[in-house]
């Protein structure tokens, strides 16, 4: 299937694009980009979290900031399968990852804008009011 050019020469969005579709791209992009089979590997459990928690076949030109927020702040993201919470670079990793992901989507025209709100940036009421949970310190080993 050939993709459409829009004006200025970037890809024409594409409404169509699914959560499990984009991550099947943007992992053949990292991977054309050189990065290591463990990264990849790494990136692509990730990914699969945000499969299950927003759904494999859900539009990802539907995606809004505030389904975004509240992924980041889900079970899924935040506990482990045993209910204690994840440490914060595991947590941090899995937001990153999707928020690399929607990124690249929109700069390569496959979306018409990412859902993520830039950092810095004022995000709206509804986002605003989402907040992280606490999340207790795993005790020292």
């Amino acid at each position: 299937m050939a993709k459409k050019k829009a004006k200025g020469g970037v890809a024409a969005s594409e409404p169509n694009l699914t959560v499990a579709e984009l991550g099947e791209r943007y992992l053949a992009h990292m991977e054309k980009e050189g990065k290591s089979a463990g990264t990849c590997f790494s990136y692509a459990m990730e990914l699969k979290v945000a499969q299950a928690e927003l759904g494999a076949d859900t539009s990802v030109a539907s995606l809004t900031p505030e389904a975004i927020e509240a992924f980041n702040v889900c079970d899924r993201v935040m506990r482990m399968k045993s209910g204690k919470p994840k440490a914060e670079p595991s947590f941090m990793k899995t937001r990153r990852v999707i928020r690399l992901a929607l990124t690249w989507a929109a700069q390569n025209g496959l979306i018409a804008s990412s859902p993520i709100t830039p950092k810095g940036a004022a995000k709206s009421d509804a986002a605003a009011t989402v907040e992280t949970p606490e999340v207790e310190a795993a005790p020292a080993a």
